[in-house]
Order: structure tokens, then C-alpha cells, then sequence
């Protein structure tokens, strides 16, 4: 199933279902790819839905969310997965390569188009493997996933060496956020019985171990900042929110998906996180403005704005054309994608985002089997392995 195939899928789903807190633009048109795209809200209780493979899709905030590719399932609200790898609390680091995806750049860049993880190299666009809601750890050696079972899967950074860490894990609309040091993924569960909102929590990758936020967030879309203190995520009403760690101290960021005309006079709004800067301050995002699309449940690999978490306020970026995606990293520096009429660009920013190397990027990474469209063939992270 390719990305156009899946948000298809989501709009069929919406049709069929009422869910308790379905937002009024649930079906919209794409404002970038022409698609149909559906908003579920994150803050609903849970819709159990079959879909015509039997394939099984709970919306907004509570259930399961992950959508099995082209393979059919028999609907489950269980919490209870028998494991579909074996587990194991050892990884032997695969051999890392010198060099870099491009000259100009000394890391990885890796790319996504549902549910193929793809890391460009000097010869191209190389599968590394079908991954349903991939993450790549900020050290480049680990690949997170969670499996159409809601198993949550790890391997090294080729896709070998998978084991299951987590059963009864939720992946679509709730992706695996990395920490910074690599060992710790933010997750989403199922309740013991699979009735009710889902559970963030962070486990530990090597033991297992699933600890409960302390206080739970209301969102969608997780990001972990790399300073380890803040999360970022979106509400199911495109609101944008950062709270601390553990969940507490939860709050909006001022503006963006606020109701009030006076407040937020072009309407702005984003159910589409991208990346958290190092201290959570600024986040990149999707945004919609006006009357545009707010975007689905899916994951969307773009962000076209930097929004200052304290006031809301736009940053700009010294890059000319359309931006499609910025990324933090976690030494400060920041990578953005472009581009100027039919050419690619990657900017590497400095943490003062000055700009510090600029280049072409390869057309391979924008080519088949991803596409042309940067939501067919998004930019998902960039390593130093």
C-alpha cells in the first residue's frame, strides 16, 4: 500500500463511521497533492472499524492505529499481541558504512513512503525495509516500528536483528518518538482490554520495560525533544501543545488552532508535527491556513513552518522556493528541504540558523519508487550512521 492508497483509505473509513469527536473537516481536498484526506479527531473514545480487508482502524485517540498493508486481519480490540519476533535485550551495532548519503553532507538521509524505509547512498534511493510508522534513532544504529500486529519491532540500522519490545502497541497517528541518547522510545498502548484512551509511556529498548507518563497527553504525533525535557505533539482540534517529559505542565502554543478570530486572525492550525528543536522552542510543522485542509490521522512527512512554542510566532528560515520539510537535529543544527521551481534543495542551518552548507539534492531521492510528490517520498531523518 503506497501513501495515496492509505489516505485514500482513511477518507473511505470516514464515511462509514460517526466516532464521538469526528472534526467538521473531515474530508477535504489536499491542498499540495490533490487527495482527499480525513480528520479524525485524538480525543474521541473507541471506534472499532472493519475495514473491507478486515483490516482493523480505531480513530482518534483511543484504539488501535495501525493499518496492515495490502493483507487482510481479523478485527481485535485486544491489548494482548503475541509476539511476531522474537524478543531479545541484546543488538549488535550493524557495520556502518564511511561516507554519507550525498557529498556535502556527512550523514544519512532516510526517506518514507508508506510502508517502505528507504536510505539514499551514493548510488541511490537503497530499501532498507517495510516498516509500518518508522522512526530511525538519532545515532543512526536502531529502526523502531510498530507491526500490523501492534508489536513494536527494533532493528539495526539495515533492518536486521528485529525484535519485538512492547506488545499491544498503537502506531498510526501515534509513531515511536526516539530519545536522544537512543535507548528510550515514546509510545502509545492499548488499555488492558483495549477499551478506552491509549496509554503514553516510554520503554526502555533493551529490557522492555513500559513506564506510564506520569500525566497523560491528549494528542496525536509525539516528538521528543533532544534536550529530553519537553514532547511536543497535536490535538485532535489542530491545536499545538508541549508539555514536559513526564506529561505535566501541559499547554498550547499560543495562536496556532486557537477558535477565537481575534487571536488567530488567519486561522492558522497544524495537526501535523514534524521535528522539535533541541529545547523544545521551536517546532516545525504543516501548517494550514484559511480555509486549507487540516490534514488527517496519517502521518504527514512536511513541514513548510517554524512556529516559536512561547508566542506562536512564525520563524523565518533564509531559504528561498517552497519549504517541505525541516528537520532538528540534536546538536542544534537544523536541515531543511526545498525547493525552487523543479530543483531539490538541502540547506544545513547552524543552531543560529545561519546557513551553513547548501546543496542539490540527488533527483534519485525524489525519483521512483517514491515519487514525485514529497508526500509519496518524505524526508523522515537524517544521521550521523
Amino acid at each position: 500500500m503506497n501513501d495515496d492508497l492509505l489516505r485514500d483509505s482513511l477518507t473511505q473509513i470516514s464515511e462509514r463511521v460517526m466516532p464521538v469527536d469526528l472534526l467538521d473537516r473531515s474530508l477535504a481536498r489536499s491542498r499540495r497533492i490533490g487527495r482527499n484526506r480525513a480528520l479524525m479527531a485524538a480525543t474521541a473514545t473507541v471506534a472499532t472499524i472493519a475495514l473491507a480487508a478486515g483490516a482493523v482502524w480505531q480513530l482518534g485517540v483511543p484504539g488501535q492505529g495501525t493499518v496492515p498493508p495490502a493483507q487482510s486481519a481479523s478485527p481485535s480490540t485486544s491489548a494482548t499481541v503475541s509476539p511476531s519476533v522474537s524478543a531479545s535485550v541484546s543488538v549488535t551495532p550493524s557495520v556502518v558504512p564511511s561516507g554519507g548519503s550525498v557529498v556535502g553532507l556527512s550523514g544519512w538521509l532516510y526517506y518514507y513512503s508508506y510502508p517502505e524505509l528507504y536510505r539514499l547512498t551514493p548510488a541511490g534511493l537503497e530499501l532498507v525495509l517495510r516498516a509500518p510508522h518508522a522512526t530511525v534513532s538519532p545515532d543512526g544504529l536502531q529502526i523502531a516500528y510498530v507491526d500490523d500486529a501492534g508489536e513494536l519491532i527494533v532493528t539495526d540500522r539495515d533492518g536486521g536483528q528485529a525484535r519485538s519490545v512492547l506488545s499491544g502497541v498503537v502506531g498510526l497517528g501515534f509513531e515511536p518518538a526516539w530519545s536522544a541518547d537512543s535507548r528510550r522510545l515514546l509510545v502509545a498502548r492499548l488499555p488492558d482490554g483495549g477499551d478506552g484512551p491509549v496509554i503514553y509511556g516510554v520503554v526502555d529498548v533493551a529490557s522492555g520495560v513500559f513506564t506510564p507518563l506520569a500525566e497523560q497527553i491528549q494528542g496525536i504525533h509525539p516528538l521528543w525533544s533532544a534536550d529530553g525535557q519537553h514532547v511536543g505533539y497535536a490535538t485532535g482540534t489542530c491545536q499545538l501543545m508541549v508539555a514536559d517529559a513526564d506529561g505535566r505542565n501541559a499547554r498550547m502554543v499560543p495562536v496556532v488552532g486557537d477558535p477565537d478570530p481575534a487571536v488567530n486572525p488567519q486561522r492558522r492550525a497544524s495537526c501535523d508535527p514534524y521535528s522539535l528543536s533541541p529545547d523544545g522552542l521551536l517546532m516545525a510543522v504543516d501548517q494550514a491556513v484559511g480555509d486549507e485542509p487540516w490534514g488527517d490521522i496519517a502521518r504527514g512527512l512536511a513541514a513548510d513552518t517554524v512556529v516559536d512554542t512561547r508566542t506562536g510566532a512564525e520563524v523565518a528560515l533564509p531559504v528561498s522556493g517552497q519549504i517541505w520539510a525541516v528537520l532538528f537535529l540534536p546538536n542544534g543544527e537544523v536541515l531543511v528541504r526545498s525547493t525552487d521551481g523543479d530543483t531539490f534543495t538541502l540547506t544545513l542551518l547552524n543552531p543560529d540558523l545561519s546557513i551553513k552548507t547548501q546543496i542539490p539534492e540527488p533527483p534519485a531521492a525524489s525519483a521512483n519508487p517514491c515519487g514525485q510528490s514529497t508526500y509519496s517520498c518524505g524526508l523522515l531523518a537524517y544521521t550521523p550512521n
